[in-house]
């Protein structure tokens, strides 16, 4: 057996049905030469002219033989260790729910930005590619997977559960040109299924999946090499690893995260631009032979230099070189 072969023999079974399926597609647009935007997402498109197929078509069509050969290469990697975790029916649920939520979340993003902020520049953007589910599994698989950490690109090493966020940001780095929303929209649905928001409202359910892998009319399908059956300990179900009730917490920690972020750039900003200011320096303490605290500061440093000298009974006028200042911490044991 060739290493193509056994390659693709180690790929289960939903997951080759949908690199087959974004394959013969994209064979079909470079042989019939087909105009791509005609299946493009396009947030106009669907809303007014009711061109609701954009929402899957977006999906299986490619820019490009690079485009869904990177694609095609993360779904065997990503895709397959679901699979075979999860099972090929909740995986193939889990794909084809992911193609219409990212897609129907991508077009409620670019609406509201259209109404509430008169961006209407998403509502005219074509966007193509299985790259923002391949986001939604990029979630579940980092969060599931037994590594604490991840390598962006080889550069650069974060937490496991970050990595769908570091690479969303080290790809619109490189490759600006990239769907931000589209890929952001893949991270949301799959923040969403591993909470088990989508487990609770609309996957089926295990039982019902067990079931299923029982039907007479799938037995030819269920024969074939690489179906994995659903798991009978319930594992195949994302709910058990996080509390749905946890999600709005970690929506708002997030939340705060960001503001915080942004508020600290801002801060630095003004401080590049506008510098600290006489106030900005009063965490910084001098020596008292210093002299460059404040007037108060200073004051209160003679008037304790002072009242020292008296105490010990020289209490007269000195001529000559200064004396050497007492140190801060002689100072300090006196005020105590």
């Amino acid at each position: 057996m060739s290493r193509a072969a056994e390659v693709a023999a180690s790929i289960p079974l939903a997951n080759r049905f949908i690199i087959g399926l974004c394959v013969a597609v994209f064979l079909l647009q470079t042989i019939l030469n087909l105009d791509l935007q005609d299946f493009t997402l396009c947030p106009r498109n669907v809303i007014y002219d009711h061109e609701y197929y954009r929402i899957f078509t977006s999906c299986v069509f490619h820019g490009g033989l690079i485009h869904i050969g990177f694609n095609m290469m993360s779904t065997a990697a990503i895709g397959s260790l679901l699979e075979k975790r999860f099972g090929t029916l909740r995986h193939i649920f889990s794909v084809f729910l992911g193609m219409f939520l990212t897609s129907s979340t991508y077009i409620l993003v670019a609406c509201l930005l259209n109404w509430v902020c008169r961006y209407d520049k998403l509502m005219y953007q074509h966007s193509v590619g299985f790259s923002g589910v391949l986001f939604q599994l990029s979630v579940l698989e980092a969060n599931l997977s037994p590594n604490s950490t991840r390598s962006v690109f080889g550069m650069l090493q974060v937490p496991a559960y970050l990595y769908p966020w570091a690479l969303l940001v080290a790809l619109q780095i490189f490759m600006p040109q990239i769907s931000f929303v589209g890929h952001l929209s893949g991270i949301f649905v799959g923040t969403l299924q591993l909470y088990g928001v989508l487990d609770a409202l609309i996957l089926p359910s295990d039982e019902y999946l067990r079931a299923m892998d029982e039907w007479p009319s799938l037995q030819r399908i269920a024969a074939r090499e690489g179906y994995v059956r659903t798991p009978v300990d319930g594992s195949s179900s994302t709910s058990h690893v996080r509390d749905p009730s946890a999600l709005l917490s970690g929506i708002r920690r997030s939340l705060g995260m960001v503001i915080k972020l942004v508020k600290d750039l801002l801060e630095t900003i003004r401080v590049v631009v506008f510098g600290r200011g006489r106030d900005g320096n009063e965490n910084i303490r001098f020596g008292l032979s210093g002299g460059h605290g404040s007037d108060e500061e200073a004051t209160s440093r003679d008037a304790l230099i002072d009242n020292s000298d008296i105490a010990d009974g020289d209490d007269d006028d000195w001529a000559g070189l200064p004396s050497v200042s007492p140190p801060l911490s002689e100072v300090e044991s006196r005020i105590v």
